[in-house]
């Protein structure tokens, strides 16, 4: 999914947190007998009640599910709203959540049992609650970032999308408890994509008795929380569903957010006790807070680093201006030096050279071919764009965000680089709301942005950025190759392993030589936790566990 720069995803954890895991979202019953590994060490029984008060770096930018995607909406969609199965821990292993499952037919047909759960109106979840969703992601007027995850693999799907057919014929009603999802051909990654926000269940009647913009604020979930308040430009407020069909949680009474992107105040209310964790809210720890947090004794047990599925890049739009020129576009992989970005970051990042992230499962070219490959070399930047036709350079615009200064500063460091080898770039920052809803347009010269993985599987990263079909919402350079749709297309069909893995290289490669990114790191995510914060653990696919956390007495 689209992240803010280092907005990645942290362990708010001591290491050895990283091997435990409380009960999985989904599962049928949490109870106080299950103790959970805390961030200070030891294990404890969770606690009941209380209130965790979080700053959060801006408002969610959706909390429509249809619309989420990215990785500050989804800190609160996860929680207002429950998809048919989900992640098991910390695992990559998928597991029920508001359904059970068999799979039948060659791997074509899939058909999930609802489990009795209601929304906080309390009207019933059914099998049409998922329908509904389904035909909101696939409706075109959405502009919904989950259509291409399942157009055309759900049966009918690509007649509903052009307006040839009023349902989806893949899209079954059994009746009210039984789901039955009929797709085109077997897929390596639908039970993975089933696990995104995107197809939640959502409740008819609401949906139809409001407007988009209505429901895109005023969520209506299954959800462990409940919104109970929002005041613009100051808080969220949720509280605890006593009705969650998940036995035994969530343990808090209440999650605040308090509307907040400046670094300075975030580490402040921390270090004063004020929050109780700074993680996805914040996107962990501002860089420029890691070294003090990470000096301070009282709080170094409780910071942990770790490498994430996740590339920060710089996009090069490919069907406007000079870069929709390959050889331009070439010419400016040569112009970036990333060890800079690398020490602007406080060396938590690790040098990008493609576009899988190599802590992917999958998917990682360990060598990439002589055409793939790029180096710090300036004066062979130069030499490359004279011989694109622009010896003395041009002007451009560089788009990106405020949410943090660091963006800012990664942003300045690459305009520099261009401006060595005569390209001037001015740069044009927004807030996040605003910089994502012009990237997706496809409109943008030139963008830092940051992709933190859907799911584990190299798909995610190159069918959904690449692909001619994903243009411009997520395929935001508008970058176009018949061959690579081919192979994209390809993979889609193959069964996992080997042979499907090279498919997706090939790819790559072809991606990485025709230059519509700038690969920079990939993010070493560091983030810290209060000792008094209990029940964290870390799922590389979703955000914070919030339902599986409590508040220790003190």
């Amino acid at each position: 999914m689209k992240v803010s720069k280092m907005r990645m995803l942290g362990v708010v954890a001591s290491m050895t947190m990283l091997g435990t895991a409380l009960a999985g979202c989904g599962t049928q019953s949490a109870t106080t007998s299950q103790g959970g590994t805390t961030a200070s060490g030891g294990s404890t029984q969770p606690v009941y009640g209380g209130t965790l008060t979080l700053d959060l770096l801006s408002q969610f930018p959706h909390l429509d599910p249809a619309k989420a995607y990215d990785t500050t909406s989804n800190e609160a969609v996860e929680q207002f709203y429950n998809t048919l199965v989900t992640y098991q821990g910390t695992t990559n292993k998928i597991i029920p959540d508001l359904a059970t499952y068999t799979i039948s037919n060659g791997g074509k047909v899939y058909t999930f049992h609802i489990k009795k759960a209601k929304f906080w109106n309390g009207d019933p979840v059914t099998a049409q609650s998922f329908i509904t969703e389904f035909e909101r992601v696939l409706n075109n007027n959405m502009q919904s970032g989950g259509q291409g995850f399942v157009d055309p693999l759900i049966q009918g799907s690509a007649a509903y999308v052009s307006g040839m057919a009023k349902t989806v014929s893949g899209l079954t009603a059994i009746n009210n408890s039984t789901l039955q999802i009929t797709l085109m051909h077997p897929s390596a990654t639908f039970l993975y994509v089933l696990a995104m926000p995107f197809f939640s269940a959502v409740d008819p009647s609401y949906i139809a008795a409001h407007s988009e913009s209505y429901i895109d604020t005023h969520p209506m979930g299954t959800g462990p929380f409940e919104l109970s308040s929002y005041t613009p430009g100051k808080d969220y407020i949720l509280t605890k569903n006593p009705n969650y069909f998940v036995k035994g949680i969530p343990y808090l009474n209440k999650v605040v957010f308090n509307i907040n992107n400046s670094p300075s105040a975030v580490l402040f209310h921390f270090e004063q006790g004020q929050t109780g964790m700074v993680s996805w809210n914040q996107g962990g720890i501002p860089t420029e807070d890691y070294l003090p947090l990470s000096n301070n004794p009282k709080y170094s047990g409780d910071i942990v680093k770790k490498t994430e599925v996740a590339t920060d890049y710089f996009g090069l739009n490919t069907t406007m201006g000079p870069t929709a020129n390959v050889a331009v576009r070439r010419a400016l992989e040569y112009a970036v030096n990333k060890q800079v970005i690398v020490r602007i970051l406080d060396g938590l990042a690790i040098p990008a050279n493609q576009i899988i992230p190599p802590s992917m499962p999958s998917g990682y070219e360990q060598h990439l071919p002589t055409n793939a490959q790029y180096t710090y070399d300036p004066a062979l930047a130069k030499k490359l764009l004279a011989k694109a036709g622009y010896p003395q350079g041009f002007s451009t615009t560089i788009y990106t965000d405020n949410s943090n200064p660091t963006d800012l500063k990664m942003a300045e460091a690459v305009q520099q680089m261009f401006a060595q080898v005569g390209v001037k770039a001015q740069i044009n920052q927004s807030s996040w709301n605003t910089f994502l809803s012009s990237n997706e347009t496809g409109k943008q010269n030139m963008f830092t942005l940051a992709w933190l993985e859907d799911f584990p599987d190299p798909s995610d990263f190159l069918n959904t950025l690449f692909n001619s079909n994903q243009i411009p919402v997520n395929n935001s350079t508008n970058y176009s190759n018949s061959q690579v749709d081919a192979l994209l297309n390809q993979g889609a069909l193959m069964p996992a392993g080997t042979a499907r893995d090279n498919v997706y290289k090939q790819a790559q490669n072809i991606i990485m030589a025709q230059a519509p990114w700038i690969p920079l790191v990939y993010p070493v995510y560091a983030a810290a936790v209060q000792p008094w914060v209990k029940g964290f653990y870390i799922n590389p696919n979703l955000m914070d566990p919030l339902q599986y956390m409590w508040i220790a007495k003190q």
